[in-house]
């Protein structure tokens, strides 16, 4: 299916500017443009169990960066990312966006900050309605909003088309006529409507292929340059993650465990599983790959349900001290070096490593 021209880098691993080296502070100065302060989310799954999906998370994202959000399926990205924007209550915690808590709103005044806080789903095909064009998706947040009708709202759906790299004239073809690259740059089409200023992205390629993953995230980011958007970019390939963020939160069972500035996270851990998580990533270089050590973490994935005690990682970490500390006291997420947080009680031990 034919798309609008449009200038593309070609590929992710295309050069990124300098980011500042460990030791300097990467965030832009003033307020941040949203803050979570100890968010928590439990679900109530039976009689008296508790699924701690999101226990106690706190960070902020400034005007202009990208942060990107990883861990494992299960740890409680997504659900943090529907907390973050109110599409699901918390159990408990705060969330401010531009000075205004978004917590304590409801009805009207909640319904008109959403306006500046909008989402990219993980399934390109299922978060677009099968039953409307692809004109009508795009303009359903111009319509609920009322802020165009008739031909200038038209006018504005075909610019959002041709902003995404589609063709304008596609407005009136339904979903599943597109690829499901092209479903995804509907969604993103979608969320621009408004001009928000801040965009949760609950892992945007993932079900697409190499090639047309590449395809989002440069559009992405010329978006983000053309348009001053900031992202929360949730994903499961780290060299993404790399490509795309200034900073980088590493979720472990319902907890941030670690926070960095991307570039240092991949040369410096603070955090075993951080550690783990970088050692499993191949390198496409025989020669490099055949030296380098593979972090094995033993044991089985905890459970929500019944998190362990103390630390939570405590039960797969190759350092951990258990009986003792690990098990017995849960380490705060707290500053290790300037810009570096990290919540282990041996961030000294990992960065020498894991012997």
């Amino acid at each position: 299916m034919a798309t609008a021209s449009r200038p593309r880098r070609k590929t992710v691993t295309s050069a990124l500017p300098a980011r500042p080296p460990e030791g300097t502070r990467p965030e832009p100065p003033g307020e941040p443009l949203l803050r979570a302060v100890d968010v928590v989310k439990h679900f109530n799954v039976g009689v008296g169990a508790v699924c701690r999906a999101v226990d106690g998370v706190s960070f902020e994202i400034r005007a202009g960066e990208t942060v990107g959000l990883v861990g494992e399926s299960g740890c409680g990205k997504s659900t943090l990312a529907r907390v973050l924007t109110q599409l699901t209550p918390p159990t408990s915690g705060r969330v401010i966006f531009e000075g205004v808590e978004l917590t304590g709103l409801r009805g009207e005044s909640l319904r008109q900050q959403r306006k500046h806080l909008q989402m990219i789903f993980q399934d390109p095909f299922a978060s677009l309605d099968p039953r409307m064009t692809v004109g009508d998706i795009i303009a359903e947040p111009l319509t609920n909003f009322k802020v165009m009708r008739g031909k200038a709202k038209d006018a504005r759906v075909q610019e959002l088309l041709r902003v995404v790299g589609l063709n304008p004239y596609f407005n009136n073809r339904y979903p599943h006529e597109f690829s499901g690259g092209q479903r995804q740059r509907i969604g993103i089409a979608r969320a621009l409507a408004l001009n928000p200023k801040l965009i949760v992205c609950d892992e945007p390629v993932s079900a697409l292929d190499v090639s047309i993953q590449a395809q989002i995230i440069n559009l992405l980011e010329d978006l983000q340059a053309e348009f001053h958007l900031t992202y929360l970019f949730i994903a499961h390939d780290l060299s993404v993650v790399r490509h795309i963020s200034q900073r980088v939160l590493v979720m472990y069972l319902g907890k941030i465990v670690e926070i960095a500035p991307s570039d240092d996270l991949y040369t410096n851990q603070y955090h075993p599983y951080t550690k783990a998580l970088l050692s499993a990533v191949p390198v496409p270089d025989p020669r490099v790959e055949s030296q380098r050590r593979l972090v094995e973490l033993s044991g089985e994935i905890p459970s929500p349900l019944h998190p362990p005690s103390g630390c939570r990682f405590h039960t797969r970490c190759p350092i951990a001290q258990v009986p003792g500390v690990c098990s017995e006291d849960e380490p705060p997420l707290e500053e290790k070096a300037v810009g570096r947080f990290a919540a282990c009680h041996f961030s000294a031990r990992v960065r020498t490593g894991l012997d």
